[in-house]
């Protein structure tokens, strides 16, 4: 039997896309105010940032399973491996209505006191 801790490659990805959104608003918002030349057309913050997101989206989901691939492999380098026996446990009789189990924990005379 080999114990292991493995990531979720789901969070990572989803993660690494959230982070990818997050640097292209960074860029386009650093760098809208360039000047460009003598380019007369400007397009807008939400075009841009939806254009480029798409890149940075797809950049960021990719490094974040990257990421999760190489998480993968040294957790399974230090992977534990154990030996399990299986036992099977004998249940107890069941009792009849209205009988009472004697677990040995009340004295003979009544007192309930150690």
């Amino acid at each position: 039997m080999t114990i292991r801790r493995a990531p979720k490659f789901g969070v990572f990805i989803v993660g690494g896309a959230v982070l990818g959104f997050i640097a292209t608003l960074v860029v386009v918002s650093l760098t809208m105010d360039i000047d460009r030349g003598d380019t007369q057309e400007t397009a807008s913050f939400g075009s841009l940032v939806g254009y480029f997101s798409l890149w940075g989206v797809t950049i960021g989901a990719f490094v974040g399973a990257v990421v999760a691939v190489v998480l993968d492999r040294v957790f399974a380098r230090r992977a534990a491996r154990l030996t399990a026996e299986r036992v099977e446990v004998e249940l107890p009789p069941e009792t009849v209505d209205g009988e009472i189990e004697d677990h040995g924990d009340a004295r003979a005379d009544g007192d309930r006191t150690p």
